[in-house]
C-alpha cells in the first residue's frame, strides 16, 4: 500500500531550458503562469518574431507524485515512480513519515518480518524492495551502539556491517544475498537510533530481493515469536553461568552489554549475534 503522505498533483516545466525544474500547480500558478499567457514571449527562451498562440508552445504539463510530510517537495513524473518508495511499503523507513508518526522513536515490529538467527531481520515488500536491521533481543542486549561500519553499500552481497558495543567490535553478516541499494548512512553520525528505534529509523540496509536465496532459511510468524522468547531465557541463563546476575531466576536487564568487561562482551556477541559465515565467499 502506498505511504498516507504520498501526493498527486501537476508540474510544469520548460522543455526548451537546459535544466528540467519541475513547478507545481497551485493557487496563483494554475495555467502555466506566464508560459501560459501572451507574455511568454518576453521569455529569452522563446525563439524572436514568435507571434502564434495565447501559451509558450515550449510548455510542458505532466502528472507527478510527492511527499507531503517532506518540508521540500521533491517532484517525481509518474512515468519516473516504479520502484518510487512511497508507492509501496518501503515507505515505512522514511525520514520523514517516521518523523511525523512517531516523532520519539517507537516503532513495533511488522508481523510479516523474518529473521535470521543471529538476531538480524529481513522486510521484503511484494515488489521485492528489503529491508534488513537488527531485532528488539540485539538492541536490548546492546543498550545503545557507539559506532555503526557498513561494509557493503552497493552490490548484490551478504550485508555485512560492525558494530561497536561498549568498545567492543561486533562484525555482523545477514546470512543471504541482497541486491543492496542503499544504506542508512545517518547510523554513522548518530549510531544510538540504531539500538533507540531498531524496527523503524535504525533499518541498516535497503536493496531488491534476490529471488530464492533473499529469504532463504529465515523464520517468522508464531515461529519465530517462540524462538525469540527462549532467546531471552537462553540469555539470562547465559549471563547467570557467567556472572551469577541473574542467580535469582531473574530476566537479564537491557544495556547488559555496557554493564559486562570487555571480554564478557565479545563472549556475549559470540553466544547470540556472531554468523559462521562471515567472511567466506558471497
Amino acid at each position: 500500500m502506498p505511504c498516507p503522505f504520498l501526493q498527486a498533483g501537476r508540474a510544469r516545466y520548460c522543455h526548451r531550458s537546459a535544466v528540467r525544474k519541475l513547478i507545481l500547480d497551485g493557487p496563483g500558478t494554475a495555467g502555466g503562469g506566464l508560459c501560459g499567457s501572451p507574455q511568454f514571449r518576453a521569455c529569452g527562451l522563446v525563439e524572436p518574431g514568435a507571434t502564434a498562440g495565447e501559451r509558450c508552445p515550449h510548455l510542458e504539463e505532466i502528472h507527478v507524485q510527492y511527499c507531503g510530510a517532506a518540508p521540500v517537495a521533491k517532484l517525481v513524473p509518474f512515468s519516473e515512480s516504479q520502484g518510487f518508495r512511497c508507492a509501496g511499503d518501503g515507505y515505512r523507513y522514511c525520514e520523514s513519515y517516521l518523523a511525523r508518526i512517531q516523532p520519539h522513536g517507537s516503532s513495533k515490529p511488522s508481523p510479516h518480518l523474518l529473521y535470521a538467527a543471529n538476531h538480524l531481520w529481513l522486510d521484503a515488500s511484494e515488489n521485492g524492495l528489503c529491508h534488513v536491521g537488527i531485532d528488539g533481543f540485539l538492541a536490548d542486549a546492546a543498550g545503545h551502539v557507539d559506532a555503526v561500519t557498513f561494509i557493503h553499500s552497493h552490490g548484490t552481497h551478504r550485508p555485512a556491517f560492525v558494530l561497536t558495543v561498549n568498545g567492543v567490535e561486533w562484525p555482523m553478516l545477514f546470512p543471504n544475498a541482497l541486491l543492496i541499494q542503499a544504506v542508512n548512512s545517518r547510523l554513522q553520525s548518530d549510531p544510538r537510533r540504531l539500538a533507540a528505534d531498531p524496527f523503524g529509523a535504525g533499518w541498516l540496509f535497503e536493496g531488491w530481493e534476490v529471488p530464492g536465496r533473499t529469504r532463504a532459511g529465515l523464520i517468522g510468524g508464531p515461529q519465530a515469536q517462540a524462538w525469540q522468547a527462549e532467546e531471552r531465557s537462553r540469555l539470562s541463563r547465559h549471563v547467570n553461568d557467567t556472572q551469577g546476575l541473574c542467580a535469582d531466576g531473574g530476566l537479564a536487564v537491557p544495556g547488559l552489554a555496557r554493564l559486562l568487561p570487555h571480554a564478557d562482551v565479545a563472549r556475549l556477541f559470540q553466544h547470540f549475534f556472531a554468523n559462521t559465515a562471515w567472511g567466506t565467499e558471497e
